[in-house]
């Protein structure tokens, strides 16, 4: 657990917390007020102060979650109205509970018949006090760009370092790097290539390359901007598609008040890192059909490099490779068809312009909602680039979505560095040589067969022969027979009549 930057303030009704989380779940905030103990836990941060005055929990308490200082703000009702509360800033003070702390074991060797059984079972059943350790957290500006910032930074505009150092307990498993912080961009992405090369698994690109029925399905689906581009020469922004719903203004009125200048040098890796969230969403969005899955947030993370690997790209071509390889190694479905697919509809997203770029920013940040953990992803980027995209000209996302689109079509599976052609290539031979091998196997069977009916029809025609030599033989003694019926050994017969 992480012990939160805070400060405490009062009135003459309440004492009023300011806590410092910029990392946390809003859903799982939970704040304790009673006596002197006040409590609060928002994974992964909690808060224990003993404080010099009593409080009680009342219908007057209140709490807010201010986003412009992720911090929050806890009216705490004091239970003698006008108490004024000293040593508020004796802050070690007021972590440090009163009484015994020392919650290690005592081990005490106690002399054999001395201790009372009736007495251990009393102590056993009494409550016990369980404390975090709690430390006074240093004053860290995780916003200001300095030199590690370049080499270090991640999160929008790469301007936060030092944030997974204390997080890594919790979050260690949403990132393909380890210890982000204490490595460069070039190693970053020298141990994510290698971690894909790793998890590269070529059965499963084959079996999706051959069977292709479910392949064919999703690559028959059309996302809604595809759609509107096709019957819309001209985009109207009083579409109903570029209108935001309810659930989208109240997630836009909930985003941090920021404004964000970035300069000449700056522009180019934001845009790039913003193209790989797309990539992410959209290839959510093709597979499901728009809806959204129970793995969704867990697919748009894995495939973004930037959010799985804290990778700052340096050009456009790298980025397309990045995304192309990760989309072939990490999710159910992985073909190459269906990649190139996913980049037009990022295309497609560009080219309708910012408003569209924002609903699918804020589709992640929906997805992101969703799943467990990932909530410190929205935190590091995805609130901010939907702040940032509000302010940057449609004809910025339409000149970028032609320079996509020239890249994408210069795109070869020989530019993942997965060996695809090779591979390809080689199961081709394998199933031509299965192929010769199953017809070899039929025309053998054949031939076995036409040798059988051969050798019954010689033993048929051999049969038919000798029951003609039988009838014949029947033929002659029945002739010979009538023969003598007819009087061929009579004496007249041969003779002929007695003349008179």
């Amino acid at each position: 657990m992480i012990t939160p930057r805070f400060s405490l303030d009062q009135d003459e009704k309440f004492l009023l917390v300011t806590i410092y989380a910029p990392f946390t779940s809003l859903e799982n905030t939970e704040i304790f007020m009673d006596g002197t103990d006040f409590r609060f836990f928002s994974k992964p941060y909690y808060l224990r102060l003993h404080l010099p005055g009593e409080l009680v929990e009342s219908e007057e308490a209140s709490g807010e979650y201010l986003a412009d200082s992720t911090s929050f703000y806890v009216k705490c009702p004091k239970l003698n109205v006008g108490e004024h509360f000293t040593g508020l800033d004796m802050i070690s003070k007021l972590l440090t509970p009163s009484g015994e702390t020392d919650v290690t074991s005592k081990v005490e060797e106690l002399e054999s018949g001395l201790e009372n059984p009736r007495e251990q079972e009393n102590e056993d059943d009494e409550e016990i006090d369980w404390y975090f350790s709690q430390s006074i957290p240093e004053e860290e500006d995780t916003m200001k760009i300095t030199d590690s910032t370049v080499q270090y930074g991640y999160g929008f505009n790469f301007q936060r370092t030092g944030v997974f150092k204390n997080l890594l307990d919790d979050f260690e498993q949403l990132l393909d790097v380890k210890q982000p912080d204490t490595k460069n961009h070039r190693e970053r992405t020298d141990e994510r290539i290698k971690a894909e090369d790793t998890s590269f698994n070529s059965d499963h690109y084959l079996c999706d390359l051959y069977e292709t029925e479910e392949i064919n399905h999703i690559l028959s689906n059309e996302n809604c901007w595809q759609a509107l581009l096709r019957t819309e020469k001209k985009i109207d922004n009083r579409h109903e598609l570029l209108a935001l719903t309810q659930t989208e203004q109240e997630q836009i009125l909930a985003l941090p008040r920021r404004f964000h200048k970035l300069s000449e040098e700056e522009k180019l890796p934001v845009f790039l890192t913003l193209l790989d969230l797309l990539f992410g969403v959209c290839y959510d969005e093709r597979i499901n059909s728009g809806e959204s899955g129970t793995e969704s947030g867990w697919c748009i993370a894995k495939l973004s490099p930037t959010l799985s690997a804290c990778t700052k790209h340096v050009s456009l071509k790298k980025t397309l490779t990045s995304c192309a390889r990760r989309s072939l190694i990490y999710p159910l479905y992985r073909h190459w068809d269906l990649t190139v697919s996913v980049w037009k509809d990022v295309i497609s997203v560009l080219k309708v312009g910012k408003v569209a770029v924002l609903k699918m920013l804020l589709k992640i940040l929906s997805r992101f909602s969703e799943t467990e953990g990932y909530y410190i992803l929205s935190q590091l980027y995805i609130q901010d680039y939907a702040v940032w995209v509000q302010s940057v000209p449609d004809s910025h996302f339409d000149s970028f979505s032609l320079a996509v689109e020239k890249t994408i079509k210069g795109l070869r599976k020989s530019d993942v560095d997965l060996e695809l052609d090779e591979l390809e290539e080689a199961a081709e031979l394998t199933l031509k040589e299965t192929q010769l091998e199953a017809v070899d196997k039929l025309s053998s069977a054949v031939n076995d067969q036409l040798t059988l009916d051969s050798d019954d029809s010689e033993d048929s025609d051999s049969s038919d022969d000798s029951d003609s030599s039988d009838d014949s033989d029947d033929s002659e003694d029945s002739d010979s027979s009538n023969s003598s019926e007819d009087g061929s050994d009579n004496p007249e017969s041969r003779t002929g009549p007695k003349s008179s």
